[in-house]
């Protein structure tokens, strides 16, 4: 086998290194450029998390032909992970200073031959990935007949506040359609904005899902446009 060979295999190393790391924890969304976490994201660390995302930005060229960047500012980490500036810079200098992931011009990304040593580092050195620790047994407490109705209650009501929440957004993401927000074209990051300025803050890949529901319930028409020399959807209203 000559040596041209092997370089040509390495597209196809790649992607499979990148799809073996990412798998269970991304999705990728070509028509609105963003990639979106599983629920199984949930349960990462914080360096898994970036990792992931950070490799998963490697996955661009064999989703969609078009251009996508394949790094990113902090910033722009910090949006899309949901993790804040002050705990994230450590962990980019951390993973930079061992030479985990690379930064050039201050956009940071992964090398195609780190994946190998990032793939480790997820499985060993973040054991928080699929495998969480053991809990201990408890010693289950004995509920007074009388509180038991009581204390049934309490859980409910602890589950209640996510559902809640997750309805408060909805209602509020309706109002803005009621009252002319989308009158005037908006994009992902406008909307971001909005949710930001209203003090909800969430990462960018959880607003597509109330933007697509609109569109499907034909509340909202989308059409692409050029934003910052990059091709993105901008959404409006219906006339």
């Amino acid at each position: 086998m000559a040596l041209k060979d092997l370089i040509a295999e390495k597209a196809v190393l790649a992607e499979g290194a990148i799809e073996e790391i990412i798998s269970d924890y991304i999705r990728y969304d070509p028509e609105e450029k963003v990639i979106a976490f599983t629920p199984a994201a949930s349960g990462l660390q914080n360096k898994a998390k970036v990792l992931v995302y950070l490799v998963a930005l490697q996955g661009w060229p064999f989703v969609t032909k078009e251009t996508v960047p394949i790094d990113a500012k902090p910033h722009e980490i910090e949006e899309q992970v949901g993790i804040q500036g002050g705990t994230l810079r450590p962990i980019l200098k951390e993973l930079k200073d061992r030479h985990i992931i690379a930064e050039r011009g201050g956009r940071y990304f992964v090398r195609p031959i780190t994946l190998s040593a990032i793939r480790l580092e997820l499985n060993v050195g973040e054991k928080s990935i699929a495998r969480p620790k053991p809990r201990r047994a408890r010693t289950k407490k004995t509920i007074p007949p009388e509180s038991a109705a009581e204390t049934s209650e309490e859980k409910r009501d602890l589950r209640r506040p996510s559902n809640k929440k997750a309805g408060n957004l909805v209602v509020r993401f309706d109002k803005w359609i009621d009252g002319g927000f989308f009158d005037e074209p908006k994009t992902l990051a406008d909307v971001q904005r909005r949710f930001h300025k209203e003090g909800v803050i969430l990462p960018r890949t959880s607003i597509p899902q109330y933007l697509l529901k609109a569109v499907r319930e034909g509340r909202l028409t989308r059409e692409e446009t050029d934003a910052n020399n990059k091709r993105v959807w901008a959404y409006r209203s219906q006339d």
